[in-house]
């Protein structure tokens, strides 16, 4: 681990070395919680050996060249609450994408729209409810980063006292000029060009899917927060229940670049 730290250090400001010292500092003090000061099913050993895993794979994005940027990525820790029935210290963590260099007013613009996005979204854990205790995981990836766009994969774990837990994924993408803003379906679809049924008709014929989820798969399509934008084509995602049964999670259909040409809107911010 200090080698991945420690390499991932000189790669970064001033200002993303605090934030990733601060992240380290803060992992250590609540593993120190998780698995040391209070006893879980699973012994200290094994506690360690599975967060030291976690910890080691989200260093992996800690100083990461895409695009034209370098992504560094916040990390809080905490351990709030315990559960009901078996009195153990549950587990929050949220990791969150930063442009770290080149920075401009409109990269610092960026990072402050995915910091407040991530605010939204935490007040709807646990439908809303702020007084359940619950086990919360928040991680991202980059998908895709050009000096006019950034798609960011958000995945989301969540299990709310003695629920099963969760797992959701959603998009936030945003386009940095001529000025900073949210993407719309207009942004990468011309209008009236029938791109809804055609994503909609691919979907449920790559899915299989049943006449009873397609109000889910027609809604997903048009959603943006369902779109990855990968080399090889636009992916969509459906969270579990959206296009099947929820025991058969978060699906994917990729729709090639070249399949959706005649529908793209002029200048849309496809990866080249």
């Amino acid at each position: 681990m200090a080698q991945r730290y420690g390499a991932a250090l000189p790669l970064l400001s001033d200002p993303g070395k605090m934030i990733l010292r601060t992240g380290q500092e803060q992992w250590r003090k609540v593993v120190k919680v998780l698995c040391l000061d209070n006893k879980r099913d699973e012994n200290p050993a094994s506690c360690l050996r599975r967060q030291y895993a976690d910890r080691l794979d989200d260093l992996r994005s800690a100083a990461t060249s895409i695009g034209p940027f370098v992504f560094s990525r916040i990390d809080h820790y905490t351990s709030i609450g315990k559960q009901e029935v078996t009195g153990m210290p549950l587990e929050q963590h949220t990791g969150l994408p930063r442009i770290d260099h080149p920075i401009s007013p409109i990269a610092e613009q960026w990072n402050g729209a995915i910091v407040r996005s991530a605010a939204t979204a935490r007040a709807n854990w646990c439908f809303g409810d702020a007084e359940t205790s619950s086990d919360q995981f928040v991680g991202f990836r980059v998908q895709s980063a050009t000096p006019h766009f950034i798609n960011v994969e958000m995945f989301h774990t969540e299990q709310c006292a003695a629920g099963a837990a969760s797992v959701t994924m959603s998009n936030i993408s945003y386009l940095l000029k001529p000025t900073l803003h949210r993407l719309k379906t207009e942004d990468l679809f011309t209008p009236d060009s029938g791109w809804e049924a055609f994503l909609r008709d691919r979907a449920s014929r790559e899915l299989n899917v049943s006449p009873f989820f397609a109000d889910g798969i027609s809604k997903d399509v048009r959603d943006p927060t369902a779109w990855s934008f990968t080399k090889e084509g636009l992916l969509v995602s459906f969270n579990p229940g959206e296009a099947d049964a929820i025991a058969s999670g978060i699906l994917e259909v990729t729709v090639p670049w070249t399949d959706l040409h005649r529908l793209l809107a002029p200048g849309a911010p496809i990866p080249r």
